[in-house]
């Protein structure tokens, strides 16, 4: 079975955005120690090359070594990942995600009643 994606990144490449979000800048040490889970140092370094052709990251050298940031906010990758879900598996309807949310639980009257207020506030 195919991994999924999230608007062109595999789980593995979100995690490291995660890493690189919070640090704002990170090496290869830096980001194979905030993973939860443990990438060989090559690993890590192939997938932030990919992510870099991607155009997800960018890298500057600083000595010996990159330094790698994000090139992409997280609310942007948000605003598109949540786009692309709405559009391929909810044929276009956020209300049919909103709905889902409800129904398996996610959501529950305290979420309604904020999201309530974001839209009068619109």
């Amino acid at each position: 079975m195919a991994r999924p994606r999230i608007e062109g990144l595999t789980p593995r490449e979100i995690g490291i955005m995660e890493v690189l979000w919070k640090k704002d800048e990170a090496s290869v040490q830096d980001v194979q120690e905030g993973l939860s889970d443990r990438l060989v140092d090559s690993t890590i370094r192939t997938l932030l090359q990919i992510m870099e052709k991607k155009g997800y990251v960018s890298s500057r050298k600083e000595g010996r070594a990159n330094m790698y940031r994000s090139a992409i906010d997280r609310g942007k990758m948000q605003k598109s990942a949540l786009s692309h879900m709405i559009n391929r598996i909810f044929a276009g309807s956020p209300e049919a995600l909103l709905a889902r949310m409800v129904e398996d639980e996610h959501v529950d009257q305290k979420d309604l009643d904020r999201v309530r207020k974001l839209l009068q506030e619109r």
